[in-house]
C-alpha cells in the first residue's frame, strides 16, 4: 500500500491509503467472433482511401467537424461496389464504407444477429440501419406495422439517428418516426398511431409508456429488426430492467423471426450477458476497435483530485479557470456531475461565480426541453472557448470538437462510465486531460482493480481557494431555495446506492446530505430542505431520523 499525494490546495491536507498493485483489465472472449480494423493486418497493395478534410460533408450524419474520429476509420470499399440497392446508393454522399460499415454489411444482411464493439463516431449507425433498411425493402411487408425498432440511450443519439435513416430512405418509399420523452406524448402518439412508421427510433422509458398506456404491442407484431445502441450506455443509464419490459411485448422469434445487433462500444459482463439472452446463439461477434482504440482512455493525461464536501464548488471553478488560462481562447471544458439536479445547481454558481476568466458556461441534462438540449449542444459544439456541466446524457453518442479538459465531480457509477466520459477529450490523436474531484467519501472509487490499473495522478493547483469559497458562498445562499431541495433529494437518491462501499448507515446518509444542504447548497433553514413522505419512502429512508419529512411539497 502506498500513499496517495496530496490534493495541493492551499490549507487542505488529506492523506489516502491507495494500493499500488495495479492490475489489467482482460477483454471478454465471444465465442464466434471476428476482429477487423487492424490498419497493420492490412496488405500494403490496397489502395488507401482519401482523408475526409475538416467541415467536410461525410453522408453519415451531417458535417464532419476535424475531431470526428470516422476519418480515420475509412476502409477501401467504395459504395458504388457495395451489394446494396441503387436507392440506398443515391441516399448516401460518402465514397468510402468504414471499417465498421464494412465489416458488418454482409453480415447484417445476411439477417444473422450481430453483437458489434464500434467506436463512436466511426459510422455505426449506418452500419446497422443500411443492412436492416435493404433487407425491409426486399419483403412485402404490411404497412402499418413497425418493421424496424431501434432502442437508443438518450435523446439526442435518437434525433441523430432518425435524421441519418432519413438519408438513407430519402428515395424509398418508407418512412421513419422518433419516440423519445421531453416532448408532448399524446402529440407523438397521434403521430406514430396515424402516419406509416417503418422504422422506429425511440428511448427507453417512452418507448415503455407507448407499449403500456398506447397499446404500440400491435403495431410491432411483425417485427423484423431490433437494433440496441450504445448498449453499453442503456446498461449504464440504468435501463436494464427497461429493457426486460420492452422485450416482453415484443413476438416470439420462435413465431416471428426478427434479426437483433446490438452495438457498443466496450464489451463488459453486463453486455455479455444481455448477449446470450437476447441474440442468438450463433450470432456473430465483430470488433472493428485497433489494439490503440480499445484503451482510448490513455491516450488523456489523468489525475485525481480529493477536496472536502464544502469545496466542492471553489475546487470546481479553480480546475475551469486554471484550464482557461492554460489554453487561453480555446479551452473547452465538460464538467460531468452525479444528477440532473447537481448538473444545473453547479452550472449556475458557475455562472454567477466564475468571474470575467470563466469562458461561457451552458448545462444540459435530462430535465431541460428537448429544444433547449439540443441548442446548448450546438452552441457548445461550435465554440472557440466554452464549459459545457452535463449529466451522463453526452458521456457517449455525441461529438465535440476541441474538449481540453474533461472534469469528474462526484462518484462515477462504474470505471467503465468513468472511461466513457472521459473518452470526451483526447480525440483523433489530439491532446486532452481528465481529473476527477472526489470527497473524502468517495475515495473507495480509486482503489477499484479496475481504477488502479490506469495512469491516473494526483492533481497539483497553486491556486488559492479563500476567494472562491467567499464568492460560491455567496452565490449558493442566494439560489432558489425550492432548487436547493430538489437537489438535495436528487443527493439522497443517488448516493442511497453507495451507502455500502462508502461505509454509510442510512442514519449516516442523512447527516452527509445534511450537510451536503448547508454547505454546498447554502441551505440556510433550521431544518433541512423537505422530502415528500412518498419520496422518502421510495428511497427506503422511512424512520431514518434528521429528515424534514411533510406530506407534499409546495409548487
Amino acid at each position: 500500500m502506498q500513499s496517495w499525494a496530496r490534493f495541493l490546495y492551499p490549507h487542505l491536507k488529506l492523506n489516502v491509503a491507495r494500493n499500488s498493485t495495479r492490475t489489467h483489465i482482460r477483454s471478454m472472449q465471444v465465442a464466434a467472433s471476428t476482429t477487423v480494423g487492424s490498419k497493420a493486418r492490412r496488405s500494403a497493395t490496397r489502395p488507401h482511401p482519401p482523408q475526409t478534410a475538416p467541415n467536410q460533408t461525410n453522408g453519415q450524419g451531417g458535417q464532419v467537424d476535424a475531431m470526428d474520429t470516422s476519418r480515420t476509420h475509412l476502409s477501401t470499399m467504395r459504395f458504388r461496389d457495395a451489394p446494396i440497392s441503387n436507392a440506398s446508393k443515391a441516399g448516401i454522399k460518402h465514397e468510402f464504407l468504414t471499417d465498421v460499415q464494412e465489416a458488418t454489411l454482409k453480415l447484417g444482411l445476411s439477417g444473422i444477429d450481430l453483437l458489434v464493439q464500434a467506436k463512436t463516431g466511426t459510422g455505426k449507425t449506418v452500419a446497422f440501419l443500411l443492412p436492416a433498411i435493404e433487407r425491409l425493402e426486399k419483403q412485402n411487408l404490411p404497412q402499418d406495422k413497425i418493421s424496424i425498432l431501434v432502442i437508443s440511450p438518450t435523446r439526442e443519439l435518437a434525433l441523430q439517428i432518425e435524421k441519418e435513416a432519413r438519408d438513407l430512405i430519402a428515395h424509398r418509399q418508407l418512412c421513419v418516426q422518433n419516440a423519445i420523452g421531453g416532448t408532448n406524448i399524446n402529440k407523438e402518439k397521434s403521430r406514430i398511431f396515424s402516419q406509416r412508421c417503418d422504422i422506429l427510433v425511440a428511448t427507453p422509458g417512452r418507448l415503455i409508456d407507448h407499449l403500456q398506456s398506447n397499446n404500440l404491442k400491435p403495431r410491432l407484431s411483425n417485427l423484423q429488426t431490433l437494433i440496441l445502441d450504445e448498449a453499453d450506455r442503456l446498461l449504464d443509464q440504468g435501463f436494464k430492467r427497461d429493457l426486460e419490459t420492452i422485450f416482453s411485448f415484443l413476438p416470439d422469434r420462435r413465431h416471428v423471426p426478427r434479426q437483433c445487433m446490438l452495438y457498443s462500444a466496450t464489451l463488459s459482463q453486463e453486455i455479455k450477458q444481455i448477449a446470450s439472452l437476447y441474440l442468438h446463439s450463433n450470432h456473430k461477434f465483430v470488433s472493428t476497435l485497433t489494439e490503440g482504440e480499445t484503451n482510448t482512455h490513455k491516450h488523456a493525461a489523468q489525475f485525481y483530485a480529493i477536496a472536502p464536501m464544502s469545496d466542492i464548488h471553489p475546487a470546481t471553478i479553480s480546475i475551469l479557470l486554471s484550464d482557461a488560462a492554460a489554453h487561453p481562447g480555446s479551452s473547452k471544458t465538460i464538467i460531468f456531475c452525479t444528477t440532473a439536479r447537481a448538473t444545473a445547481f453547479a452550472a449556475e454558481v458557475a455562472r454567477q461565480a466564475g468571474g470575467s476568466q470563466m469562458p461561457q458556461v451552458f448545462e444540459i441534462h435530462s430535465r431541460m426541453s428537448q429544444n433547449a438540449r439540443i441548442k446548448s449542444a450546438d452552441a457548445f459544439k461550435s465554440a472557440t472557448s466554452a464549459v459545457l456541466f452535463s449529466s451522463d446524457v453526452t458521456a457517449r453518442g455525441m461529438d465535440f470538437p476541441g474538449v481540453t479538459l474533461v472534469l469528474q465531480v462526484g462518484l462515477p457509477s462504474s470505471a467503465e462510465q468513468y472511461i466513457h466520459r472521459l473518452g470526451r477529450t483526447a480525440r483523433a490523436g489530439a491532446g486532452g486531460r481528465g481529473i476527477l474531484l472526489l470527497s473524502p467519501p468517495e475515495t473507495y472509487f480509486l482503489a477499484k482493480r479496475e481504477m488502479s490499473a490506469l495512469p491516473i495522478t494526483p492533481y497539483t493547483s497553486t491556486l488559492s481557494l479563500d476567494e472562491l469559497r467567499t464568492v460560491t458562498n455567496t452565490v449558493t445562499t442566494g439560489l432558489d431555495p425550492k432548487i436547493k431541495g430538489q437537489t438535495y433529494a436528487a443527493w439522497l437518491g443517488f448516493y442511497k446506492s453507495y451507502c455500502k462501499p462508502m461505509k454509510w448507515s442510512p442514519a449516516q446518509l442523512v447527516i452527509e446530505a445534511n450537510k451536503y444542504a448547508r454547505e454546498v447548497l447554502g441551505w440556510e433553514g433550521k431544518l433541512p430542505p423537505p422530502l415528500a413522505r412518498r419520496t422518502v419512502g421510495m428511497m427506503g429512508l422511512k424512520g431514518v431520523p434528521g429528515l424534514n419529512i411533510v406530506a407534499k411539497l409546495e409548487d
